[in-house]
């Protein structure tokens, strides 16, 4: 319900940390998600974003803070289920069971954060090799699975669509057709495609669980997917 008094704002999501993660690991998720996000180096769009992880690290820093912070969402998730923003995407609203239906990163979400151009353009430099920044480093893609509680105790297969990207079979890459644009690709020379993970989550998993699944064998070096498993009453 909007306006709950105890309705508080995922702070271990926002940073991308278990809940049982140290100090030093919040510490160090912080400075990565601060660097990223900071508006002088990211520009005016990110300082919501940048005030976000301020106030979560400010919360999960401080041992008193964050213990209280606990005792918090463990009475609110006590009294009802409450659905947790993903770092980069919330997710539409979809008829129950979520699962066996697939996830797709980029076409299944109402909001992507940052935005849609810079998440794929970062996709796009593990095909092109372009304009990768010195020093690039991997990312996670945080995406919110939900459960029944039967399916927590079986085990499923989550299926999750991650963009890839091929080369134009018309134009081969170069973006025109003898003197032509090429209409297939745009000019771009690459055409956007999508490929499945399918990731089993284990029997009898918990509420909050986290996987992290690499997908360089897609050829996506940049990225990993981080699965944060929630379970519905």
């Amino acid at each position: 319900m909007q306006g709950c008094p105890m309705e508080r704002k995922d702070y271990y999501l926002i940073l991308g940390v278990s809940r049982g993660e140290n100090l030093r690991g919040i510490q160090e998720a912080f400075r990565d998600l601060a660097k990223r996000y900071h508006p002088d180096r990211a520009g005016p769009e990110t300082t919501g974003k940048f005030q976000e992880i301020q106030e979560a690290y400010g919360v999960l820093s401080d041992p008193e803070k964050r213990e209280l912070y606990n005792h918090e969402i463990e009475e609110h998730e006590a009294r009802s289920y409450s659905r947790p923003e993903p770092i980069y995407a919330s997710s539409p609203s979809r008829p129950e069971p979520l699962i066996p239906e697939r996830i797709s990163l980029l076409h299944d979400f109402e909001t992507i954060r940052p935005s849609f151009e810079p998440l794929i353009d970062r996709f796009l430099r593990n095909f092109t090799g372009e304009g990768i920044p010195k020093g690039e480093r991997l990312e996670d893609l945080n995406v919110e699975v939900i459960l029944s509680p039967e399916e927590a105790a079986s085990g499923v297969t989550v299926p999750v669509g991650v963009p890839v990207f091929y080369t134009c079979p018309r134009c081969g890459g170069s973006g025109h057709t003898w003197l032509s644009t090429c209409v297939d690709c745009n000019a771009e020379g690459t055409i956007e495609g999508e490929e499945t993970v399918t990731v089993r989550t284990p029997p009898m998993v918990h509420d909050r669980a986290i996987m992290e699944i690499p997908i360089h064998g897609l050829g996506v070096h940049n990225f990993y997917l981080r699965l944060h498993i929630r379970v519905a009453p």
